[in-house]
């Protein structure tokens, strides 16, 4: 930024006056410039405070309903009463037919397993012997593993054929065979 000449100094300085004089002048004459000058000053007094009559403290409160009803109990227009809840039953199977319930007792129940989500689509075999097991699941994720090993965190391979492959549940112990098919 440069610096002003005293010729362009002194410039500056008569028309920043004239600038203040004639903002004076428009501000005296209240028909030239009525929203630049200040609002006149109202000549009605102001409103009355409302006094807070403290004296109603001390007094008994109405005799009202507002406020009295209870908000958690829905009584459509009448008080309402809330049913007796009904006792839950109990049900016993009859026992199977020629078994006693000791016998029932004694029998673990078998659980029943999930659909199996995979699909057995070939195996491969190295030069030394040693078999892969392929296998898809139903979000198309190929998964392989040798006899002996856990795919998907659930199943292991008991026994890789030629068409089939043997998979055991880990948490059931329950055997599946599962057939060769086609990649599709």
């Amino acid at each position: 930024m440069r610096k002003l000449r005293r010729r362009e100094a002194a410039l500056v300085f008569v028309l920043a006056v004239a600038g203040i004089a004639a903002t004076v002048t428009l501000l005296r004459k209240p028909e030239v410039a009525p929203a630049l000058r200040a609002r006149a000053r109202n000549d009605a007094p102001p409103a009355p405070v409302p006094r807070i009559d403290l004296a109603r403290l001390d007094q008994a409160p109405a005799d009202d309903e507002a406020g009295r009803r209870d908000l958690f109990v829905f009584s459509g227009g009448r008080e309402a009463e809330a049913p007796e809840p009904e006792p839950p039953r109990i049900v016993v199977p009859p026992p199977a037919a020629g078994a006693t319930d000791a016998a029932a007792d004694a029998r673990p129940a078998t659980p029943s397993v999930p659909p199996l989500n995979l699909r057995y689509i070939g195996s491969v075999e190295s030069a030394r012997g040693v078999k892969v097991a392929v296998l898809v699941t139903d979000k198309r994720e190929v998964l392989t593993g040798q006899a002996g090993e856990v795919v998907a965190n659930r199943y292991r391979i008991a026994r890789i054929g030629l068409e089939s492959v043997d998979l055991e549940d880990v948490g059931t112990g329950q055997s599946r065979r599962i057939p060769l098919r086609g990649g599709s």
